[in-house]
């Protein structure tokens, strides 16, 4: 797929007519017609109903068209934005994030003193998983990312800077069966079930929880959600345990209680860089963390 045929698509779409279409684009209506043709090949549905009188989108065109239509305006921002790094020459820095990660105040203040001192910089802050955040650093799609501390050791050729102290807490429902106690260890939480962030994601912050189940001789049910607020809309409606920093549930205040991890392998926000990247503004960037290590 590329940009003239979704241009062209977006046009037919528009008009719900080929001719008028392909007027406006200034090319043949079969050369339109070839075009959606072979964009509806290489989607494997169709996009449109031509019947005698009139065509209309079918379902699949109309999620296209909007989808389409959303997208084309960021497109178009990237566009200028590039253009405009041609003409100033700016430099870029991507600053990658694990999606569930809530800063604070002193990740936010680096980043916000950086971009005082470097006018030339132009700075993309962007969300993935851990998988996808590492995947992204290892190629050089970003350039710094903030994670935590349990990655160290996973990726590779990376220097890192300890941003702020970071705790895992056992969470839970306020209505919870076990949230009058005052304290909470694994073993109590045998007959729970543990929901979790994603399978490959949840396995980076939970790997010695899961573990510490398994020496007292049980295996948690887990409870795969897509995202974290599905995430925590199973912990307080339907009474799952999840194992997060707090900061992540600030909106929910009053409606979970936490409980401290007697387990604790190093949980802090840091900063990771490749070694190897030799971007100038992540140069600079660097300047501004703590110690590197």
């Amino acid at each position: 797929m590329n940009f003239t045929r979704i241009e062209y698509f977006l046009a037919a779409a528009e008009y719900l007519n080929f001719t008028k279409a392909a007027n406006v684009l200034y090319i043949s209506q079969p050369s339109l017609s070839k075009q959606i043709a072979l964009l509806e090949d290489e989607l494997g549905v169709l996009l449109f109903d031509r019947m005698p009188r009139a065509m209309q989108l079918t379902p699949a065109g109309k999620l296209l068209y909007y989808e389409f239509n959303r997208l084309m305006p960021e497109i178009d921002l990237i566009t200028e934005k590039v253009k405009r790094m041609k003409n100033e020459k700016l430099d870029t820095l991507f600053i990658g994030c694990v999606e569930s990660i809530q800063l604070g105040e002193t990740a936010s203040t680096i980043i916000r003193n950086f971009k005082t001192r470097a006018d030339g910089v132009e700075l993309f802050i962007e969300r993935y998983g851990f998988e996808g955040l590492h995947n992204k650093l290892i190629d050089g799609s970003i350039d710094v990312a903030f994670t935590f501390s349990t990655q160290v050791g996973k990726i590779r050729d990376i220097m890192y800077a300890e941003i702020e102290e970071r705790r895992r807490y056992i969470i839970m429902s306020t209505n919870h069966k076990l949230a009058h106690k005052d304290d909470i260890a694994i073993e109590d939480l045998r007959d729970e079930t543990f929901v979790l962030h994603g399978q490959s994601e949840s396995m980076a912050l939970c790997d010695d929880i899961i573990e510490e189940c398994d020496s007292l001789g049980f295996d948690p049910r887990l409870h795969y959600a897509p995202d974290i607020d599905a995430l925590l809309d199973y912990v307080e409606l339907i009474g799952g345990i999840a194992f997060l920093d707090k900061s992540i549930t600030e909106s929910r205040s009053g409606r979970l209680k936490y409980y401290p991890t007697k387990l604790e392998k190093s949980f802090n926000l840091i900063c990771i860089w490749k070694k190897s990247n030799r971007n100038p503004a992540l140069k600079e960037f660097i300047k501004c963390l703590p110690k590197a290590r």
